[in-house]
């Protein structure tokens, strides 16, 4: 059991590791991981509800604002990337 912990713990360090290499690559994988599985719920609860629009309508407008937030999450990752990226080619000019 201790050697299961440890190899978690270790993976955990290199996913993390890795994270803090590449932050908008992560930042761009929850953004899918988001948008698919909005997409997966909207047409799950389509499946279902064949007769009425209304919950599907209700269900999609109640979780945009989660797909929303994840965009703009990556949109300001990204957009601090691009700026730190600049500085660090006007300080080496």
């Amino acid at each position: 059991m201790k050697a299961m912990l440890d190899q978690a713990k270790t993976k955990q360090a290199a996913v993390l590791a890795s994270m803090k290499r590449y932050p908008v690559l992560f930042r761009a994988l929850g953004l899918a991981v988001v948008v698919v599985l909005y997409v997966a719920g909207l047409l799950t609860l389509n499946a279902f509800v064949k007769q009425s629009m209304m919950p599907l309508v209700l269900t999609g407008a109640y979780f945009l604002p989660a797909v929303l937030r994840a965009w703009m999450l990556f949109y300001w990752a990204a957009r601090d990337e691009v700026r730190s990226l600049r500085a660090s080619k006007q300080k080496a000019v």
